[in-house]
């Protein structure tokens, strides 16, 4: 009895100290075994530029206001070298309303918009070698093509403000779930990913059951070490394969929207559901002095017929394709302790920032001519664009860490290529322009005033990556 006692206790006391985690090897680096810890914090304070000619209050839920931290990541990777395989995790900090709308901000819900930290990375990646070409297949939720300019270097300060292809809309989220394979050849570059298409923040099937195709085409070199320039093409198919056959139904995608009207049951084409996206960009860095980039983008919106299914005898109307084209530039100077960056963006659409497809080839007099009989408003194209113009001063505290301070300038325009304005009344509610202009012609209590729409902000950031 008392020797199965001790033996008790000796067992009892045994499991008590855990085994020594080896982390490293004597004479190796830390990062030995492969399975490497980082993280980037980027504390942020935004301010909206106001004055007697604004007529509004910034009261969005943006992240451009106020305190935040809208680009914060916790990293970890796990690599085997001798297998070719590598193992990515990336959690990010965001915020809720970024995910969902029940927020008591905006529709009345129980939630007070806290900070919640989401999966940005989850994938698996395998590499080889074939002769003097290099190979990788990456599976799971990963950035996109056209994050390039980030992950090579060329634009570098991303925590200030994200990079013109994310801004102009190239692909709904910079990153997504799916299936990338990526060839290596010198100096050429080959990168095609199948993906979900919704981004990594929105609901799988939200717009569309078929699946995104990208295909970045790149060539990059570096001359005597002192200067690396690259030249990129990049091309996206929204939905280009793997729909249903009923995808264009009411109300089961955005292809059609639902007008909650029962006497409806509309049916279209799958075209409305696709786009294409096209855009071409240059890269220059020397050293730490100059950074260069110049790029644009162009998008095609697929038109196509639908019908109402409960009127089978009514004939199908014809949405027109429609077209968006934008441009940027950015230009970087500095040392090793100081940079000043000049950042310009034009682009169809407004008044938020986003190229949009605007265009068609409706023009005068041809539509107002072929239905005659009707007096009809002008049916040009839509002329609304906007112009982005930021600038960007950085501070580096070392190889890792650094502050800026920016300024940014949005100025849009409407679908008549006037200036976009704010409507706000004696009340201070904000109204519509039709609003405004009816108060000339009909009896109204409030009293309409315009002002010009002009945003601007001014950020202070810092960034720490280890």
């Amino acid at each position: 009895m008392l020797r199965k006692f001790f033996l008790s206790a000796l067992f009892s006391v045994s499991s008590l100290f855990a085994e020594e985690l080896v982390t490293t090897k004597k004479e190796e680096p830390d990062a030995y075994f492969g399975l490497k810890l980082g993280a980037i914090v980027t504390p942020t304070f935004g301010y909206r530029v106001r004055d007697a000619a604004s007529g509004v209050s910034d009261t969005t839920q943006s992240e451009k206001t106020g305190f935040s931290m809208p680009w914060t990541l916790v990293s970890i990777s796990k690599e085997w070298d001798d297998k070719g395989i590598k193992v990515e995790f990336w959690g990010e900090v965001i915020r809720s309303s970024v995910l969902s709308n029940d927020t008591n901000a905006t529709t009345g819900g129980n939630k007070s918009n806290p900070q919640m930290f989401a999966i940005r990375r989850a994938n698996v990646q395998k590499k080889w070698e074939l002769g003097n070409t290099k190979h990788t297949l990456v599976f799971g939720m990963q950035e996109l093509p056209h994050m390039h300019s980030i992950w090579g270097g060329y634009y570098d300060w991303r925590y200030m403000e994200r990079s013109p292809l994310e801004s102009l809309g190239f692909s709904p989220d910079p990153v997504d779930l799916g299936l990338s394979y990526i060839a290596q050849w010198k100096s050429l570059t080959a990168h095609l990913a199948v993906v979900n298409g919704e981004g990594y923040r929105s609901i799988q099937n939200a717009t569309g059951s078929g699946y995104d195709s990208i295909l970045r085409l790149s060539w990059e070199q570096k001359f005597l070490d002192d200067f690396k320039a690259g030249l990129h093409f990049l091309g996206r198919r929204a939905n280009a394969f793997g729909y249903a056959g009923n995808e264009c139904f009411e109300g089961k995608s955005k292809c059609i929207p639902n007008d909650n009207d029962p006497n409806t049951a509309l049916r279209g084409d799958v075209r409305l559901s696709q786009e294409d996206s096209y855009a071409v960009e240059s890269n220059f860095i020397w050293r730490e002095y100059v950074n260069m980039g110049l790029g644009g983008m162009a998008k095609k919106k697929f038109g196509g017929q639908y019908s109402n299914a409960m009127i089978p005898t009514e004939f199908p109307k014809y949405v027109q394709e429609k077209y968006g084209r934008g441009s940027y530039v950015w230009f970087g100077l500095g040392n090793g302790m100081f940079r000043i960056v000049f950042r310009g963006e034009v682009a169809t659409g407004g008044a938020a920032q986003g190229l949009r497809a605007t265009e068609t080839n409706s023009q005068e007099p041809w539509v107002r001519v072929s239905n005659t009989g009707n007096l009809q408003s002008p049916a040009y194209s839509d002329k609304s664009y906007y112009i982005s113009k930021q600038v960007y001063l950085e501070y580096f505290w070392s190889e890792s860490a650094r502050l800026g301070i920016g300024y940014q300038e949005l100025r849009s325009y409407d679908t008549l290529g006037s200036p976009n304005k704010w409507y706000i009344d004696n009340l201070s509610n904000e109204r519509t322009a039709s609003e405004y202009t009816e108060q000339f012609s009909k009896p109204s209590l409030a009293q309409i005033s315009e002002y010009g729409r002009l945003d601007r902000n001014i950020l202070v950031k810092a960034s720490l990556q280890f």
